[in-house]
Order: C-alpha cells, then sequence, then structure tokens
C-alpha cells in the first residue's frame, strides 16, 4: 500500500469519526444575564445576555426607571475540538443592551426570555444600584494615567514559537468615555495552514462593539513583523465604544490551527519522495490589551445625551399654519460622527391641547474608525384640538465634543404654530343646560352634549282592574313561551356553531377580498380615512376567521404567535403587521408624509393572497 493510499485511507477515516463524535453531541443549553453591580447616575453602562445555542429570538421585560438607549447588538462564536478521542463543541450568541439610569435607587431587570427550538428559556434576574459617586474612584485614577496616552499603536503577541504569532492591536492607546476606537486581530504565519477556528474572543463587557469587515474570509500577504518576513492576514476588526472610565483590559483572542507537516519516511535516494504528511493542531492566543479610558469632565450638564463626537441639531416644524383636527409633523435630527447610534435623541415638548403618537425614528448610520457617521431622525405626529397660537419650547441637544474637548449644547427653536378653527370643529361653542330652574352656559368639545328636551306630558287615568285581563294571562303564559322559545333557539344555535368554524374559515378569504374591492373604490373617491379603515378591518376580520380566534382578543402581539404556530412564514407574518401599522400611521400622516393607498392596497392583497395560499 503506498504512502498516498494510507494517508487517504487516514483522513476518511477521521472525517467519519469527527461527524459521527458530533452528531452525539447535546450540550445543555444555558441562559444567563450579566450586568455592573453598581452604576453612577446618568452613566451607560452594558447589561449581557449569553446563551450556548444558535437563536435570535430575544425579549427583553419591561424595565421601569432604565433608559434603553441601544440593542441588541449581537455576537456569535462556535468552536469545534477533538482531545484523546472525546469531541467537544462549543456555540455561544451574546446580546447586549446599553442602558442608562437618571435616578439613584435600586432597580431590578426581571428575567429575560429566549426561545431555542421552540422551547422557552428564562435568565436570572438582575438587580443595579445607581448612585451619584460610583465614577469618582475611576475618576482619580484616569487623571493620574492622562499623562502617559501616546497617538502609537498598542499590541501584543504570545506564541508558540515564531511560526505563527496571533497579534491584538488597538489604534490608542488613551480615549475618553464614549470615544470609538478599533480592535485588529492580526494572523502571522510561516507555516502551511489548513484549518483554524477561534477558541476564546474578548467577551468586551464593558464596550459597545461591532464587525467591521465585510469579508471574513483571509487573505494572505508578505509583510512584516519584529524584522522578520511572514504570511499575514487580518482576521477580525471590530468597532468598539467604552462605557466605562478606569483601566480598561480587552482580554486576548485564541485560535487553534491545524498545521500541515511533512515527516521523513526514511534516508536513501527516494526518501524526500515517499515522505509522509501529517496534521497537528497548534494553539495560539495574543496577549491581553490595557486601555486608559477617561471619564468626561464633571459635573455633566443637565439633559446630557450621553453623545460623545462632534454632531448637528435640526429640527423642522410643517406646516406651522393650520386647522384644528389636522396634523402637523415635527421632525427632530442628529447628525455628524461619534457613539450616534447610542445616543439618545431630544425629546420636543408640546401643548397638553394636542394629540401626540409615538415617534417614527429611522437611521442612515454607518461604521468607520471614528465610530458612526451619519444621521438619526425621529418624526412625530401631532393633531391640534383647539385654535389659538401655540409654542414648541426650545429643543437643545447637549453633547461631549471631541474636537473641543468640552460639553457643547445645540439649541432651536422655539416655534410657533398658529391654529384656527376647523370647518367641523365644535370649539368653544356653548350650550344651554337647565339646572334648578337656573341656565348656565357650558363649554363643551365636539357635540356630545345636546339642548335638553321639555315638554308638558298628559297624564291618563288608567283601569285599576286587572285580574283575568288580558295583561293578566300575558304575564302568566309569558314564562312558558319564553321557555319554548329559548328551547327552539339553543337547539338550533348549536347546530349553527356546529358548522361556524368551517363556514367561517371557507369564507375568510372571499370576505377580506370583498372588503378590499370596498376598499378600492375609496381609492378612486379620494376618501382616505375610510379606505385605511376598511383595509384594517378586511385584514384583521381575515385573521380572525382564518384562525378562529374572536377579533376583540387579537393584539399585534398575540398576532405574531398565533401565525407562527399555524406554520405561516415569519416573512409574511412580519409584512402583515407591517401593513397595519403603516395603516394607523397613513391616517393621520399628510398624503405627501405617508405609503399612496394603491401601495398599501396592493401590499394588503398580496400579504392574504400569500397567507391564503
Amino acid at each position: 500500500m503506498t504512502t498516498f493510499t494510507r494517508y487517504t485511507l487516514r483522513s476518511i477515516v477521521l472525517s467519519l469519526v469527527l461527524c459521527l463524535t458530533a452528531l452525539g453531541i447535546k450540550a445543555q443549553t444555558t441562559f444567563t444575564g450579566q450586568a455592573p453591580q453598581t452604576v453612577g447616575v446618568g452613566e451607560n453602562f452594558r447589561v449581557v445576555y449569553r446563551v450556548n445555542a444558535n437563536t435570535n429570538d430575544i425579549r427583553l421585560p419591561e424595565v421601569k426607571g432604565i433608559n434603553i438607549l441601544y440593542g441588541p447588538s449581537t455576537q456569535r462564536s462556535s468552536s469545534y475540538q477533538i482531545i484523546n478521542g472525546q469531541a467537544t463543541s462549543t456555540i455561544e450568541n451574546s446580546f447586549t443592551y446599553v442602558m442608562r439610569i437618571d435616578k439613584e435607587g435600586s432597580y431590578v431587570i426581571d428575567p429575560a426570555t429566549i426561545t431555542v427550538e421552540g422551547k422557552q428559556y428564562k435568565s436570572n434576574s438582575i438587580t443595579i444600584n445607581a448612585i451619584k459617586d460610583a465614577s469618582s474612584a475611576s475618576s482619580s485614577s484616569n487623571q493620574q494615567g492622562q499623562s502617559s496616552r501616546q497617538n502609537g499603536t498598542n499590541e501584543q503577541s504570545n506564541n508558540r514559537g515564531d511560526d505563527i504569532i496571533v497579534v491584538q492591536s488597538i489604534n490608542k492607546n488613551s480615549v475618553y468615555e464614549g470615544e470609538a476606537l478599533v480592535l485588529t486581530t492580526t494572523i502571522y504565519t510561516n507555516v502551511d495552514l489548513q484549518d483554524l477556528s477561534i477558541v476564546n474572543t474578548p467577551k468586551l463587557d464593558n464596550f459597545v462593539s461591532e464587525d467591521l469587515m465585510e469579508d471574513h474570509q483571509l487573505h494572505f500577504q508578505l509583510g512584516e513583523y519584529n524584522g522578520r518576513s511572514y504570511h499575514t492576514a487580518v482576521s477580525a476588526r471590530s468597532l468598539i465604544i467604552p462605557q466605562k472610565s478606569g483601566k480598561l483590559t480587552i482580554e486576548p483572542t485564541e485560535y487553534e490551527f491545524v498545521v500541515k507537516k511533512r515527516v521523513r519516511n526514511g534516508g536513501g535516494f527516494f526518501g524526500g519522495f515517499f515522505d509522509d504528511v501529517q496534521l497537528y493542531r497548534q494553539r495560539v492566543a495574543s496577549k491581553a490589551l490595557s486601555l486608559n479610558v477617561k471619564a468626561l469632565p464633571q459635573p455633566r450638564p443637565s439633559g446630557f445625551s450621553g453623545g460623545v463626537g462632534d454632531f448637528k441639531l435640526n429640527v423642522s416644524v410643517s406646516p406651522d399654519n393650520v386647522e384644528t383636527d389636522n396634523s402637523v409633523q415635527v421632525k427632530v435630527s442628529v447628525n455628524g460622527e461619534g457613539n450616534l447610534k447610542i445616543t439618545s435623541l431630544p425629546k420636543p415638548q408640546f401643548h397638553q391641547d394636542f394629540d401626540t403618537f409615538d415617534p417614527k425614528e429611522s437611521s442612515n448610520l454607518s461604521a468607520f474608525v471614528g465610530g458612526y457617521k451619519g444621521s438619526r431622525t425621529a418624526e412625530y405626529l401631532i393633531i391640534p384640538r383647539r385654535d389659538g397660537d401655540f409654542e414648541i419650547p426650545q429643543v437643545s441637544f447637549t453633547y461631549f465634543s471631541l474636537s473641543q474637548g468640552k460639553y457643547v449644547t445645540l439649541t432651536k427653536g422655539p416655534f410657533t404654530i398658529h391654529v384656527t378653527k376647523g370647518a367641523n370643529s365644535g370649539n368653544n361653542s356653548t350650550t344651554q343646560v337647565f339646572q334648578g330652574g337656573q341656565r348656565e352656559q357650558v363649554q363643551y368639545v365636539g357635540k356630545d352634549i345636546r339642548y335638553l328636551h321639555t315638554s308638558d306630558t298628559a297624564l291618563k287615568e288608567k283601569d285599576d282592574f286587572f285580574l283575568f285581563s288580558g295583561l293578566f294571562w300575558f304575564v302568566l303564559l309569558l314564562p312558558l313561551i319564553l321557555l319554548i322559545a329559548f328551547f327552539f333557539i339553543y337547539r338550533k344555535k348549536i347546530q349553527d356553531n356546529a358548522n361556524m368554524v368551517a363556514v367561517k374559515k371557507r369564507k375568510a378569504n372571499k370576505v377580506a377580498k370583498k372588503r378590499l374591492k370596498t376598499a378600492q373604490k375609496y381609492i378612486q373617491k379620494g376618501e382616505r380615512e375610510n379606505f385605511f379603515d376598511e383595509v384594517m378591518r378586511a385584514m384583521w376580520g381575515y385573521l380572525s376567521d382564518k384562525l378562529s380566534i374572536p377579533m376583540s382578543e387579537l393584539t399585534k402581539d398575540n398576532a405574531r404567535e398565533k401565525m407562527s404556530e399555524h406554520m405561516i412564514s415569519e416573512t409574511d407574518a412580519e409584512e402583515f403587521i407591517k401593513v397595519l401599522d403603516s395603516c394607523e400611521f397613513a391616517r393621520y400622516a399628510p398624503a405627501e408624509l405617508s405609503d399612496s393607498m394603491e401601495d398599501i392596497y396592493n401590499r394588503a392583497a398580496d400579504v392574504i393572497g400569500r397567507m391564503e395560499k
């Protein structure tokens, strides 16, 4: 048997063993949450949930008193190895949230839930104490270490020999809390690498991180390290933003490499030609990095957004002259460079006579070595219910400027909205109400109060003889009549109910099409509100009939669960909810700010058609 044949057989056997062993590995699912025990008031901190399984379905409970600024940011890692014939596999998914507490006290985050292969798991609860002087200790240590900041690159490595080296580096040694920097992992090698896997990666508990690499394939090229030539490739590059001040440690990155090595079979003239090839595993780790994070100057201004970088604020009100019951759009936008993704946007204050809706937020951000650049926007829809001149107070945004080294406050406004009485408004109307013989002027909104109607009542004497009268016999026989009627009605209802569910399911699509056809007529008439009402009735009615669930019990939250239980795809379920959201928003938004009626009609008909199939 030749050397090539022996090597081929060994490779096949090894592959079979790996596959069979991997099939037998079944790790118990664990789901845990972690956060700092003590944080400073107004300081950003991280809450990290980890699960040793592949899933994205994490749900955080309502957290009272804690602001969720960003999240979840997802990171995944996995490794597989065989030691002494025993195979082990490790999978870890981490979900990171950035939060902030604005008042002192003790706060409890109830267990989060996650779904893995249809089974739900709960994490531990987390207790966090918020105090005012939590950053004093870290601030003093930062002041002692400020003089040591250098503009160069910090990089360390720990290698087994000089053939394979793993280097972890950061582009800044000293930054402010909230200032972005880049963490890069580079591999240097002079051997023939067949494969590699990640054994350990930095947990980055005190950072917000985001992957900067679009292509994770290793592209080796010639390079130099410590005066020696190597084949080098960047294996990881991440944007990291520290959320805590002080001396922070970035844990090492460890890889396991599969190296191909030629082994001499014997001497002689043909010894080198018939050399055997062996594969062996080698673990190599970088060294931990130390980073000096300076605390932001104290005291922090009231209303500080948590932003670090350089930003601009834009606020617009359109239109500023409207009639009552017509909508006004207030758009708040922040753009620039820095930690904009985890920064709180300013919130305008509106008059109590305005109906306000939750803002529609959007972002156009891209990650780069300096953080995030682009813009974040919040659009508010408000509806004035009373005429007059109303003022939206000045909108302010406070951040820490890296270029100026100080806090900067940007302001826009105030803004004035002139509201005139609409044609159908009942504003400031009065009606008269009689009370105790006095007439009083009463203000009302809309037309929910009417004139009280009074008239003379003529009294008529009635016969007092009741026994054996027609009314007597009617009252006597009424219970028997009702009992017989109830029997036949109840019997018929049982028969109808037996077929009602099946009939509703069968006719659900037909009824929905009929309602959509009515909605299409409203498009031609230009009746927007009637159109969106009819589309929503068609969609909710279809879902109620198809899933045999009363419409009163359907909400957006349980609708997703019920559609998932009835094997409706996640894409169709998400589109179904999005169409409902578009209808609700478009009912009050101006025509130029919302999706067209034709577009919403086509989306509704399309998603119902796909679900019916």
